[in-house]
Order: structure tokens, then C-alpha cells, then sequence
């Protein structure tokens, strides 16, 4: 019987139900937003950013390229399934976000909510939904970018660390995303653990 473990995870909050996949070379990523979004060139950088990491510690994933569509999710939905990621309880994935192109969707919502993600495996697309950059937190320095990366490492199957020093800090740990501002450009880091983790699931 294969073993999975689905993960549903925020940044805020969010328990997991995971599972290690075999290898798929390449992870496309479809993002819905206004392609002049500021959000979408921090998500090209925390593309960047973990392919050098998938490259150096080895696993056999990359993600990208990145593909922007002008489209969104309803901001309604978004909320009801970062309600229920918080509260502990998990949330699905709408048929609606299944048809979308890509092996990851990541919505750039205008929405205040706290920002999601679901894994990728084999049955089901990638997810991630990212809270507006309107204001805080998103706003202050260096925050999107490392914001988008946490939530494309539940992507990639992490859960959460109680350490405000490593990238996938949060909850129950007293961890937000407003943790990672910072005046210089840089990508908060993994731990020894999680790089393992990404090695196995990913050979």
C-alpha cells in the first residue's frame, strides 16, 4: 500500500498530512494575479531560491518555470479554506483549482487572510494561496519573498519548526511572517532536518 501524508499548512498555522513522492523533474507553477504584481517577483526569487537549495543539497525536484495568469480565485473561498487550515481541522482543494494548468497554483489574493499552502503529490496539484501585500506584513522589506518560499516548502512537503532563525517557523510556535524583515535582501534558512526530509521525498 503506498504511504502518503497530506499536508495542510500556513504559515499561521497548520498540521499536516504528508507524503513522499517519487522525483518529477520539473514542478510547473501557474500563478493567478495581475502580472505587475510585486508579489510575482518574489515569487521568481523564492523560485530561485530553492531550486539553489534542491540543487545543492540534491533532491531530484526543481520547481518553475512560472506561469502568470490574470485570474483569480474568489476571495470568499480563499478565506473559508484559510479558516479552516488555522483552526487545525485542513481544507480541500476545490475541483476549480484541479483544472487549472500547472502542477502548482499559487493565488496572489487580495484578500487579508492568512496565507496558505497544500502539497504537491500524486494525485493532486500543489497549492498556495499568499494574503495581500497592500500592507503589513507583506509590505516591509524582505518579507514576500521569504513568505512565498515558507509556502512553497509546504509545497514541498515541510511542516513547521519552532525556530524564528529557520524559514518554515509557525505555529504553534510564536512565529509570523513579519519575523523575517529585514533591510537586506536574503532568504531566512533550512535546517539540517528538513534538507534530509527533502532528499528522501524527492530522490
Amino acid at each position: 500500500m503506498s504511504r502518503f501524508l497530506l499536508v495542510v499548512a500556513a504559515f499561521g498555522a497548520g498540521l499536516a498530512l504528508a507524503m513522499p513522492l517519487e522525483a518529477q523533474r520539473s514542478l510547473t507553477i501557474t500563478a493567478l494575479g495581475d502580472p505587475g504584481d510585486s508579489r510575482v517577483v518574489a515569487l521568481e526569487e523564492a523560485v530561485a531560491f530553492w531550486n539553489a537549495r534542491l540543487e545543492a543539497i540534491g533532491a531530484g525536484v526543481r520547481l518553475g518555470p512560472v506561469r502568470v495568469i490574470p485570474d483569480s480565485i474568489p476571495d470568499s473561498l480563499l478565506r473559508r479554506m484559510s479558516r479552516e487550515v488555522v483552526e487545525g481541522g485542513g481544507t480541500g482543494l476545490p475541483d476549480a483549482i484541479e483544472e487549472i494548468p500547472g502542477d502548482v497554483v499559487v493565488v496572489l489574493s487580495n484578500a487579508d487572510i492568512v496565507s496558505f499552502a497544500m502539497p504537491r503529490w500524486r494525485l493532486r496539484k500543489g497549492f498556495a494561496a499568499i494574503r495581500t501585500a497592500d500592507g503589513p506584513p507583506l509590505s516591509l522589506p524582505n518579507v514576500a519573498r521569504n513568505a512565498i518560499a515558507h509556502e512553497l516548502g509546504h509545497v514541498l512537503g515541510l511542516e513547521h519548526n519552532d525556530d524564528p532563525s529557520m524559514l518554515m517557523c509557525g505555529r504553534p510556535a510564536p512565529c509570523r511572517p513579519d519575523a523575517f524583515a529585514s533591510y537586506q535582501d536574503r532568504f531566512f534558512p533550512l535546517t539540517d532536518a528538513e534538507e534530509r526530509k527533502l532528499r528522501v521525498d524527492w530522490r
